[in-house]
């Protein structure tokens, strides 16, 4: 099923977004989806201009799904950024071990000498459960709201770069 919907938002003027069934783990991936996940991936990211890997603070599993996207992602590590969400849900020191286990497992599966970019936060409408890192979250959040108001601009210079 393919859903559609509009925002008025001038940083999404003109961007359009796609938002991917999550990635399975455990027994779940063993269920068929009835089509080919990494194939609609593949094929989905050939034609992005940026690929954004969605994490939770909580569950940092690298799944063989996730493996399996992620290599189907090879030739794209310039568009992957990556955003670690909920990490308002753990407090100061949990972060940054939760932080570095992502990039070390991201290291692992990813065959990019460029260390992927993670935006850190809490990304959605509720307030923030821990103010530890508010001012971090807000930053992060800035930056991520730049790189996606560059984006149309990056992806002409890319096109014609090609």
């Amino acid at each position: 099923r393919f859903e559609g919907s509009q925002l008025p938002s001038t940083v999404l003027k003109s961007v359009t977004l796609v938002d991917t069934p999550g990635i399975l783990s455990g027994e779940k991936q063993r269920l068929n989806r009835g089509y080919d996940f990494t194939k609609v991936v593949a094929w989905f990211a050939e034609r992005a201009d940026l690929i954004i890997l969605l994490f939770d603070a909580h569950k940092l599993d690298i799944s063989d799904e996730l493996r399996a996207t992620i290599d189907v992602l090879k030739g794209h590590e310039d568009k992957i950024r990556c955003i670690l969400n909920k990490a308002d849900q753990i407090d100061r020191q949990q972060l940054m071990r939760v932080y570095g286990a992502l990039l070390w497992s991201l290291g692992k599966t990813m065959s990019s000498p460029e260390v992927a970019r993670v935006y850190v936060g809490s990304f959605w409408s509720e307030p923030l459960q821990n103010l530890d890192n508010a001012d971090l979250f807000e930053i992060e959040e800035r930056d991520l709201m730049k790189d996606l108001a560059v984006l149309p601009r990056q992806s002409a210079v890319r096109k014609i770069n090609e």
